[in-house]
């Protein structure tokens, strides 16, 4: 059995508005307490691990470390999140107590008035504590994901510099940055002004990397050293100084990573590929056939990752697991031609 793991939407809600995220601000209904109860005990059941919560904003559900103390009591190994960093500052105790392993936050910009513009609220101050309680309270590892536009790039080295920094206060690497590439995966990019601004905001990895050989000498290590498991991810150090990590799908053209991932939706959907057209519905089940529905998946996902093995990381209704299904869908060759369109000469991946 490989060592799979529970990414686990809990609510579509979030209290940001992100200028590239849900345009349609997604109010769906959660799944009941009982249900997700049953599917975290489901999973174990069949020797799954480990649980990624994730949202929307995990934080913006108030019963959220319920849940996770419930998993502590079963016996999960790991707990890891994932955060708009918000609720943090007064969510740490309850966190640590619930069994929180790891963290990670989404952080843009270090701009107060930039930060605003792309949530919608001004909140960075909030987020920056959030970072220091975890840090002063907590032994979790964390990752800032920073998404990387045009009007952000050249804030790199201040991300680097603040984990620089804050390592240095605690004496060992407790933050990571990871840089991510600013592609096509939220409902956003289905409407015309949303596929403008990305048009216009689009960066490469070679972008990227660019920006970090400024700073010194990279050389790229295994992701396996690394805490967690995001099989699409690359992870380099820097003057073996700090470890960074980008993630360019766009650029890559979405491999299939082979992931081991149970994906739970809001919604009370469940698959074991992004790019799996039929889900299966397994909230209003028996505890019993739920342990059925996931057994039957990780099985079906161990026939994908070998019979498929140039599976392509995407999802035409962009956004469906997080938010729920929106009235279009998106070929992943209309955005390339779309930069090619917009960009002209400077077009590259």
């Amino acid at each position: 059995m490989e060592d799979w793991h529970l990414r686990f939407g809990i609510t579509s809600n979030c209290n940001f508005r992100c200028s590239y995220c849900n345009s349609h601000n997604s109010v769906s209904k959660d799944m009941s307490d009982k249900d997700i109860k049953e599917i975290i005990e489901a999973a174990k059941n069949n020797s799954v691990k480990r649980i990624h919560w994730t949202g929307g904003e995990p934080l913006f559900k108030n019963s959220i470390c319920e849940f996770m103390k419930y998993a502590k009591e079963l016996g999960y190994e790991e707990q890891s999140m994932t955060t708009n960093g918000f609720f943090l500052e007064r969510k740490v105790e309850e966190l640590k107590d619930s069994g929180i392993s790891r963290i990670n936050i989404s952080l843009d910009t270090m701009n107060k008035e930039k930060f605003k513009n792309i949530v919608g609220i001004d909140a960075l101050d909030k987020v920056l504590k959030g970072i220091d309680k975890m840090l002063e309270k907590t032994d979790c590892l964390i990752k800032i994901n920073m998404v990387v536009m045009k009007d952000n790039i050249n804030e790199i080295k201040d991300f680097i510099n603040f984990a620089i920094e804050k390592n240095k206060i605690y004496g060992k690497e407790r933050i990571i940055v990871r840089f991510l590439q600013f592609f096509p995966c939220n409902p956003n990019q289905l409407e015309e002004d949303g596929q403008n601004f990305w048009v216009n905001e689009y960066i490469t990895e070679v972008n990227i990397l660019n920006e970090l050989k400024k700073l010194g000498t990279i050389k790229e290590i295994s992701r396996k050293q690394i805490s967690g498991d995001n099989p699409s991810m690359r992870y380099y150090r820097i003057n073996d100084t700090i470890t960074v990590g980008i993630l360019a799908m766009f650029s890559w053209k979405y491999p299939c990573g082979s992931c081991h991932k149970l994906r739970i939706s809001p919604q009370g959907n469940i698959s074991v590929c992004l790019n799996d057209k039929n889900v299966v519905k397994i909230d209003n089940t028996s505890l019993e056939e739920k342990n059925k529905i996931i057994k039957n998946l990780l099985q079906k996902r161990e026939n994908i990752i070998e019979k498929n093995i140039e599976r392509k990381h995407f999802r035409s209704n962009l956004g469906e697991f997080r938010f729920g299904k929106t009235s279009k869908e998106a070929n992943i060759e209309d955005f390339y031609e779309m930069l090619r369109k917009g960009r002209g000469k400077e077009c590259s991946v």
